[in-house]
């Protein structure tokens, strides 16, 4: 249903039928069929809803809400009075529903809702307050819900009759942040993959604190360990796979399949895999696998608690019930719980085995083409060079045998170590002539020293020998003795 209304929450009269969540061969026509109850009625009851605190609106979105907010305070009105022999003679309420709309037209699908949901119509009105939704516009493939009203007679001796329906825009659930921007296929792994094998037999257990003192609780086969497993804050990937709940929990939990999926020549637990997949993949889109769950006990609390468990485990890949009379006839309860544990471990094996090649694919092939080159490698020697020792066996076939695409590589690498051979023995030539160039350079500074020194000590001793060197001999004032 197109949900165009702008940033208005409109209710608008619906008709059509509604399909019981529990069972699709249960269904409530929408159409009013106020002849039934009396000619007293008028043609068309007027209701009227009120929300007391308005839901989010997002231009992109639409209207949407929070899986674990309580929905606002609704106020369902009607417009007719009934007199006092009609409220004698049977009972006027009203029932909300959440529902998501079919792809066949008119259809709808109960999705079930948490809270009061059925109100006796007190003064013309009924107040429904502390609802919650149940499930996930991500669990449902993305798809929009509504909210219905439906206006129900109830007379003392007879079915009830219904008198309105209205439906409200399309609302989108969010089960967390940004959730509804994730528009990919649902994917559930701890509903279909497997799990290991050891689970099933071995000892699970539930770390409760309390008063700063940690208690371990075994998980039993019982509604008390069915509550511990899915509460234990240890216990982090909690598995949903159906076979795992029935084996592990199968004194409340049973497991029904197709009778489709019972008959086929491979075996149940294979056919079962096969089936989840599948569905996940989208390649099937009918649920085959049930599971009827009974929590009866005579504590209430325990029986709550475990019927919220229940509601969490609502997923897209297998069907759940909580009474055996919602059950479809075309199903087969799987009796032989030993031989689908032994069926079990088998495939699980065969799981490791195959996952353990493929691991190990990668390395075989790289070591075999490894000893594939050489051994090509040593045969070319043999065969080419058998007069030749084997003194460097790291060669490889490419040097051995080159390829044109080589020994154009190889000519250019030659080029390239021939350039450097050059620039080295040029560098070499360069530092030798500077070298000789300041050897010549320190002689002539050294000759030219000894020079300077010889020359001084000359003329020390002519200043010696002549104190007055300039003047004429005959006027020497002193001479050498």
């Amino acid at each position: 249903m197109n949900s165009n209304w702008q940033n208005v929450f409109n209710w608008i009269h619906v008709s059509g039928a509604l399909i019981s969540q529990d069972n699709e061969n249960i269904q409530i026509d929408l159409v009013p069929q106020r002849i039934a109850v009396s000619n007293e009625l008028p043609m068309e009851i007027n209701t009227s809803v009120v929300i007391k605190k308005q839901l989010n609106y997002d231009d992109e979105v639409g209207w949407s809400w929070h899986k674990s907010w309580n929905l606002p305070e609704i106020e369902y009105n009607i417009n007719w009075v009934p007199n006092q022999s009609q409220l004698y003679k049977g009972t006027l309420f009203a029932q909300i529903f959440v529902v998501k709309a079919l792809e066949k037209q008119s259809h709808y699908k109960n999705l079930g809702i948490k809270g009061e949901s059925k109100k006796q119509i007190i003064d013309q009105q009924a107040n429904f307050r502390c609802l919650k939704f149940t499930t996930t516009s991500y669990n449902n493939e993305h798809k929009k819900f509504h909210l219905m009203i439906v206006l129900f007679y109830s007379p003392v001796n007879g079915e009830k009759v219904v008198l309105s329906s209205i439906i409200s825009p399309e609302i989108y659930v969010d089960s967390r942040k940004f959730a509804r921007f994730h528009n990919i296929p649902v994917h559930q792994p701890s509903f279909t993959e497997l799990f290991p094998y050891d689970l099933l037999y071995s000892i699970i257990t539930k770390r409760d604190t309390k008063n700063r003192s940690v208690k371990m609780i075994k998980i039993e086969n019982s509604i008390e360990g069915f509550i511990n497993y899915f509460t234990a804050p240890n216990i982090r990937n909690k598995i949903k796979h159906p076979i795992f709940l029935a084996l592990r929990f199968s004194s409340l939990i049973k497991l029904f399949v197709d009778q489709q999926i019972f008959y086929q020549q491979t075996n149940i637990v294979t056919s079962i895999q096969i089936h989840l997949n599948n569905i996940i993949n989208k390649v099937e889109s009918q649920k085959k696998i049930k599971l009827l769950i009974q929590t009866q006990s005579e504590n209430n609390v325990l029986q709550k608690k475990a019927m919220e468990l229940i509601q969490q485990l609502e997923n897209g890949c297998y069907e759940i019930y909580t009474q055996s009379c919602y059950l479809p006839n075309n199903i087969v309860l799987i009796e032989d719980l030993q031989q689908l544990l032994v069926q079990y471990g088998e495939l699980f094996q065969k799981s490791l085995q195959s996952n353990s090649k493929n691991e190990n694919s990668t390395l075989i092939k790289t070591q075999s083409i490894s000893q594939i080159e050489d051994n090509v490698v040593q045969k070319v020697k043999i065969e080419q060079f058998p007069n030749t020792p084997n003194n460097n066996p790291s060669l490889t076939f490419r040097e051995i045998i080159p390829t044109p695409k080589c020994e154009f590589q190889n000519s250019i690498k030659k080029e390239e170590n021939l350039k450097i051979q050059d620039q080295i023995q040029y560098n070499i030539y360069q530092q030798y002539n500077i070298n000789q160039s300041q050897l010549y350079l320190q002689s002539y500074l050294n000759q030219s020293y000894q020079n300077y020194v010889t020359l001084q000590n000359q003329n020390y001793l002519n200043q010696y020998y002549h104190p007055y060197p300039y003047t004429s001999p005959q006027y020497v004032v002193w001479k050498n003795i």
